[in-house]
């Protein structure tokens, strides 16, 4: 009695996870045909797609199948069991469209999928071609694994340093040194207090030293910031405009620095990690203000109701 002979069928159900898009190209690359010649295959209904093969050949198109992300069926192929004609298996001595596997060497019909190992050939001639050549492996596949590719030169960043006008500063750092900044200032006001109770000839020059040195850090840290944004430093004199300096202010604390170098040149090194502590402090703080601003407005609304 013949063996019974299968038949592969597919409607477009994927493998749980997989996307549609990435089941289309596997199929394209096991068929070895672009992705629109085999997009018909998804349309949800029923199609044959392979015919006249034995159980354990249907079985590793099933399982090729699957690893592509297709849930394909495996049905008997009443009809081939009823022909006379000789079944694929038994033309494939006889074809002139013959291969070799290159992992199990049985002779058989030219196919994407060996079948009696189950491999994607192409796959499998990929990874040996780099294995062989692993200092030259290219994507001449879709298989072959992407390559890294290393910039020669990557470019420098910035130094850091709070004196002078000259280099960029980033936000979330332009953040956090101002906070540092203000907190410096604390016993800086606390010395000048200390020294207008001694006498005003004492505290009135030490006011202006700590005054001075205020706006002249103060100004240094925001020309950095400007420069990293790409422009000029002689914008920080827009600050000094009511209402508009303070929508300019807010523009400093959000926008992004530039990609990359720019004419004041390199970027910033990467943030600390104290700087970013620092940033999200301060993120807490406006966001717990903001909060208690709102609160309070609705008290005191509220109160003036009665």
């Amino acid at each position: 009695m013949p063996n019974t002979l299968y038949k592969i069928t597919m409607d477009g159900s994927l493998a749980p996870g997989v996307t549609l898009d990435f089941a289309q190209d596997n199929l394209a690359r096991l068929f070895k045909a672009d992705v629109a010649a085999i997009k018909h295959l998804f349309s949800g209904k029923p199609t044959v797609i392979k015919r006249d093969i034995s159980a354990a050949q249907a079985d590793k198109y099933i399982t090729a199948l699957f690893n592509a992300g297709i849930i394909a069926n495996k049905e008997t192929d009443f009809v081939a069991n009823l022909s006379l004609e000789p079944t694929e298996a038994e033309e494939t001595a006889s074809s002139t469209h013959s291969m070799t596997c290159p992992k199990c060497a049985v002779q058989q019909a030219e196919s994407p999928i060996c079948q009696s190992c189950g491999i994607v050939i192409a796959k499998f001639n990929s990874h040996q071609a780099q294995a062989a050549h692993p200092a030259q492996a290219v994507q001449s596949t879709p298989y072959a694994s992407p390559q890294a590719i290393i910039e020669q030169n990557p470019e420098d960043v910035g130094e850091l340093n709070i004196w002078g006008i000259e280099g960029r500063l980033g936000r979330m750092r332009y953040i956090a040194w101002s906070i540092v900044f203000m907190l410096a200032l604390i016993p800086a006001v606390i010395v000048s207090a200390v020294a207008f109770k001694i006498s005003a000839f004492v505290g009135i020059p030490v006011a202006l030293v700590v005054t001075l040195a205020a706006i002249v850090i103060g100004i240094q840290i925001s020309v950095k910031r400007l420069h990293d944004i790409g422009w000029s430093g002689w914008l920080i004199l827009i600050t000094v405009i009511p209402v508009v300096g303070s929508i300019f202010q807010l523009l400093m604390f959000l926008l992004p620095g530039s990609t990359g170098s720019n004419r004041y040149g390199a970027p910033p090194p990467a943030n600390s990690t104290a700087v970013i502590v620092l940033f999200w402090i301060w993120v807490v703080l406006v966001a717990v203000g903001f909060v208690l601003g709102i609160i309070g407005g609705m008290l005191g609304a509220a109160l003036n109701s009665y």
